[in-house]
């Protein structure tokens, strides 16, 4: 009998009642961390005799729902044991290469599988390394969410004075770049939502995070908030999984959020007149005065912001020690320019979307977008304060929670822009009851002040990031263009663009005078004809490349269309790694009452057959590339290694050693990788100071951004140049509603918009791979049907159970098993998840459901010229299947 003790905690431990039986001759509980989504709940893993035999939920841990599970996390059990699981290294013996042709695989060595790859990589690398394309992101399942991170190791070990990789993230692409920028522009960290211990009232618009999907530990915290009786109101064309659970489900037209958000900002603001003065004076840049070309006026002395000091009538530097108090309207003229402060350009806005025009946008009714915004205006208890920690802060409880979906059109920047506004208007953020971000501030661990970050300031006065890891560290650099085969550095405010996938690629790399060659593609538990964009429209290109690498826990669609080696992974079941301290801006739970809490992923079965674990793999890669210093130094710089802790140059890197000095280093010498081994993660409180920083740190949010007016001028100019046309007016200082393609179709008989909505059941390309999830998928009667609105489909002759055709505008199309309901817009027709798997290498999942990226026909100038979103959803017409 055996049992595990968590920071020694009594009640931490686990015992196994049953009576010994004399086969039994092992009976262990391991912590360790779930890594099928990014939410890296805390996990416990029942092993006897060193087969796993259950996965539960840590009840100790906050990362998660204190001892839940969801479906994805418990199935983890037959990811490891998949019969169907790519077990051996395999070398593709046809030459012919395509979606649905046979590779003809033959089993190979590792030794050979390495030696040419290691022999290839150093070939193009000492040629040209920008012909080396690096494709990963947010890997689940298989090498966790090192691959992201690996991978940008891995742009900075193969650079040359030649240049550099290119690196493309397909699946991130549909995520929330979007989101993700405005979260680090207005909370300064990477994942934020209310502050649900404390919140009142909630708009939430078309996500299901925190009611269903994605962080358990919000699952958790949101189901407390409505027990307490929280308010909350779901915007979405879907009553999805969030909107199911509402006080009030509001349906409205796909891409159309940000007009309702624009109207419900002027009812706020300029009808009713409430708004939080003294957090747009002192916390944002609401009074920076702006001139007629829409840009700050500056102190010539500083070069900082100026803003009208009302009580001294006359112009300071933003941050001037003398100003008596900041104005927020009129109009003033300093050295000769004429000028007003920004928070008169936002007003002017939000009064040109009146709530008629928002109902004529978006379908949602005139009276009930006043109805909910004076609502939420008048629970921001604006004035009111509350006593936390000893402490005293502004007390703003209402929040928003957007990711994904509503913020993945191509006026996704906008439309953030605009739903952000909602609560920064009322102070709501990063105070109690408002708004929180995900590990903004932390102290660190009590004696190593590890792992830090904190909130800082530019020299504009706008809150900044030190020690978190983010999209884009801001300043941004200059647009500007070195023949880069996405064009990444022409949009300094994303973080990538998708020309990878887009249809018209060839003529915009033709316009710019790109060569888009590649001469070797090393993919990391990705599957791009799935995750990303339309199989059809990527395949001439991926047919192009000589030599394609693929490491993958399964033979999928991309690895037998396309590549000639694939190397079989890990899952995080058979893996170690300090994933818990590097993911902390995503797997942390941000409210005061949960403390800091940090896993790492073991090893709980050695792994099996001839698996391997991918940077394991690529350090001996890097080794017979002469790599090893250069690897070595990097390491040590970005683990923040010290003196005793580095690695010598010519020192062979033993994974599990460089666990050991990853955690001490963060955690000290007593708990080293052994500790954690046994105690699974390392806990400690959290201060009121690292919640509610707002009115500590003296810091403003950008609401009015200005940095992308340079921005757009200047990546005009370039492409201009080109002759490439994008939609130049998304570069917008304050938000705007702009409409999106699908809106703008108006061909007969195109009358639904189609778009794909997340599945709870599912995560990525993988899952329906596990039979648990296929069979709860085929119970769910949305998993893997076409699904729209029942009266809609009534006026079309359709009934349920129909098998019918979609085809979009630009005639593409897909065939499925129509499923018909009530709550849903009766304009849309919705396909759920990433199905309709075709691979031989996943019997489970193939043949079932429908596969949405066959219906995607995104040129570049469909995408968001922002933060580089493809455009979603499309306009189809639907048609019964004779």
């Amino acid at each position: 009998m055996a049992f595990v003790c968590f920071e020694g905690k009594e009640k931490g431990m686990r015992t196994h009642k049953a009576k010994p039986h004399k086969d039994i001759y092992e009976d262990i509980w391991i912590p360790t961390q779930c890594r099928r989504c990014m939410a890296a709940c805390g996990l416990l893993a029942h092993r006897v005799n060193g087969v796993v035999v259950r996965l539960e939920g840590n009840p100790d841990s906050s990362s998660g729902s204190r001892g839940g599970l969801c479906p994805k996390g418990l199935a983890g059990l037959q990811l490891l044991y998949d019969p169907n699981r790519l077990n051996v290294p395999m070398k593709r013996t046809n030459p012919e290469k395509g979606i649905g042709v046979d590779p003809e695989w033959k089993e190979i060595s590792w030794e050979e599988a390495i030696d040419e790859i290691s022999s290839r990589l150093k070939r193009v690398m000492d040629e040209d390394p920008s012909r080396i394309l690096l494709q990963g992101g947010i890997s689940v399942g298989a090498t966790g969410m090192m691959s992201l991170h690996t991978m940008g190791g891995l742009n900075f070990l193969f650079a040359t004075g030649k240049g550099g990789p290119v690196f493309y993230e397909d699946a991130g692409i549909h995520c929330g770049l979007a989101g993700h920028l405005a979260n680090q522009i207005f909370h300064s960290g990477f994942v934020q939502m209310p502050d649900w211990k404390y919140c009142r009232y909630q708009l939430q618009f078309g996500t299901n995070a925190g009611h269903g999907h994605f962080w358990q530990y919000s699952n958790r915290l949101a189901a407390e908030a409505m027990e307490r009786g929280m308010k909350l109101v779901v915007f979405d064309p879907v009553c999805n999984y969030a909107a199911s659970r509402a006080t009030e489900w509001i349906p409205l037209l796909p891409g159309t959020d940000g007009a309702v958000c624009l109207a419900m900002c002027n009812v706020i603001v300029n009808e009713l007149g409430i708004y939080d003065a003294e957090y747009l004076k002192k916390k944002s840049d609401a009074p920076y005065l702006i001139g007629r070309d829409g840009r700050f006026v500056r102190d010539k002395a500083t070069n900082k912001p100026m803003i009208w000091d009302s009580a001294a009538a006359k112009a300071r530097p933003y941050d001037d020690v003398g100003i008596g108090d900041f104005a927020l309207t009129g109009s003033y003229e300093v050295e000769g320019i004429p000028c007003r402060p920004s928070w008169e350009a936002h007003r002017e806005q939000f009064r040109r979307f009146p709530v008629e025009k928002a109902s004529e946008i978006s379908g949602v009714p005139a009276a009930t977008i006043h109805r909910i915004a004076t609502e939420f205006a008048e629970a921001a208890r604006i004035g009111e304060t509350i006593e936390v920690g000893g402490r005293e802060f502004p007390f703003r409880p209402v929040g928003t929670l957007h990711i994904r979906s509503a913020v993945c059109h191509k006026n996704a920047t906008n439309t953030v822009h605009a739903i952000e506004m909602l609560p920064h208007i009322l102070g709501a953020a990063n105070v109690p009851g408002g708004n929180i971000v995900v590990s903004g501030e932390c102290a660190g661990y009590p004696g190593t002040g590890l792992p830090h970050s904190e909130i800082t300031r530019t020299s504009d006065g706008y809150v900044t990031n030190k020690g978190l890891a983010v999209l884009i560290h801001f300043p941004p650099e200059e647009p500007k263009f070195t023949s880069h085969k996405a064009m990444n550095d022409v949009f300094n405010v994303c973080h990538g663009t998708p020309l990878f996938g887009v249809s018209d690629n060839e003529e915009i790399w033709q316009k710019a005078g790109i060569d888009p060659s590649v001469d070797i593609l090393l993919s990391i538990g990705r599957n791009p004809l799935m995750s990303g964009h339309n199989p059809l429209q990527v395949e001439e290109f991926f047919k192009r490349i000589p030599f394609i690498i693929d490491y993958d826990i399964f033979l999928n669609e991309f690895n037998e269309g396309f590549a000639d080696i694939v190397l079989p992974d890990t899952c995080y079941l058979e893996y170690s790694d300090w994933g818990g301290i590097e993911h902390r801006n995503h797997n942390q739970s941000p409210v005061l009452e949960d403390p800091w809490c940090i896993h790492i992923t073991q090893k709980v079965v050695e792994p099996m057959y001839s698996r391997r674990f991918f940077p394991e793999v690529m350090i001996e890669i890097l080794d017979r590339m002469g790599l090893r210093a250069k690897l070595n130094a990097f390491m040590n710089m970005y683990l923040g290694l010290n003196e005793q802790e580095r690695l010598n140059p010519d020192e062979k890197i033993i994974w599990e050693d460089l666990c050991d000095r990853v955690v001490t280093h963060n955690f000290g010498p007593e708990h080293n990788w052994e500790w954690f081994k046994k105690h699974g993660f390392v806990t400690w409180t959290k201060g009121p100071e690292e919640v509610y920083w707002k009115y500590l740190r003296d810091a403003r949010v950008p609401l009015y951004w200005e940095f992308v007016i340079d921005a757009g001028e200047k990546a005009k100019k370039i492409m201009d140049g080109m002759g490439i046309e994008l939609d130049w007016e998304h570069y917008s200082a304050v938000a705007q509603w702009i409409p999106i393609r699908p809106h703008l179709v108006n061909e007969p008989g195109y009358d639904f918009y189609c778009f794909n909505v997340c599945d709870g059941l599912h995560v990525a390309t993988t899952t329906a791979e596990q039979p648990w999830l296929d069979e709860a998928s085929r119970m769910n009667p949305y998993s893997y049907n076409i699904v729209m609105n029942r009266d809609a489909a009534g006026q079309k002759g359709l009934k349920d159970g129909d098998i019918v055709e979609l085809t979009s505008d630009r005639g593409n199309s897909v065939r499925g098993q129509l499923k018909l309901r009530k709550a849903q817009h009766p304009q849309t027709v919705v396909i759920t998840g990433r199905a309709g798997h075709w691979s031989h290498g996943m019997p489970i999942a193939r043949g079932k459901g429908v596969g949405f990226q066959y219906l995607m026909d995104n040129k570049f100038s469909d995408c968001d010229p922002v933060t580089w979103h493809p455009e979603p959803c499309v306009r189809v017409k639907i048609s019964k299947m004779k």
